[in-house]
Order: structure tokens, then sequence, then C-alpha cells
């Protein structure tokens, strides 16, 4: 939530983890150089403008005032889908998700799509169940 994402993204971006996330880097970058906000914030801003304006989401409430970040993050934070469950239920834990605010962000990924799962393909859903 501090921003080290757009901040060290030549270091951020080497993460597998953050595969894909570089086109949203991308756009939020001008709005970073002309406006007064911490990349922290502009990203918590962005992600809850993006989750309101679905059709039938709630209104997420936003907090200003984080600071921009120092150094990047450290690589291997988030944890990988073939990670054990306890694994990433402890990360996440340690994160300060509960079991069924991880169940919450895991089923988002339903709607999901990604430019890196397959090769020479954009948009592919993470999940193709029907």
């Amino acid at each position: 939530a501090d921003g080290s994402i757009m901040l060290f993204e030549d270091t951020e971006l080497l993460d597998a983890a953050n595969n894909g996330v570089d086109d949203a880097i991308d756009n939020l970058k001008p709005l970073l150089q002309t406006f007064p906000i911490s990349a922290g914030d502009l990203i918590q801003f962005a992600g809850a403008v993006a989750v309101s304006n679905c059709p039938g989401a709630p209104r997420l409430e936003f907090l200003a005032g984080r600071p921009n970040a120092t150094v990047p993050a450290a690589l291997g934070l988030v944890p990988k889908p073939e990670d054990p469950v306890n694994t990433i239920f402890a990360r996440m834990g340690d994160a300060g998700f509960s079991p069924t605010d991880l169940v919450h962000l895991l089923a988002s990924h339903t709607v999901a799509r990604s430019d890196t799962l397959i090769e020479n393909r954009q948009a592919v859903p993470f999940d193709s169940t029907p």
C-alpha cells in the first residue's frame, strides 16, 4: 500500500507475482506526475474507484495520507498459486487478511484476466469454467 511498485518498477516488476500490472502502472504514472498525491494513495484511490464502477459494487472508503515508499518491497511476498493453503493463509494473515477476506480476494479472480498467462494472448480469463 506504499506505492513502491510505481516508484521502483524496474525492480518490482521483475517479481513474477507482479506480471501484468505494468499496464495499470503506466496508466497511473501521468496522474502521479500531475497531482500532489503519493504513489500509495494513487493506487488505493484507483482501486476504490475501479471497484465502485462495477455494477452493484459497494463504494469503498478512501483514506489519504500514505507516505511514498523509500525502498522497493521485498521480492516473494505474494504467495504463489501452487503454495500449500496453510502457507497462503499464514502469509495473507500476516498482511492483515482474515480467511474470509482471502476467499473474497481469490473469488475476484474469477472475473479477472491476464495478458501474461498464455504467451502471445491478451485478456485470457484466470477462470475458464463456464
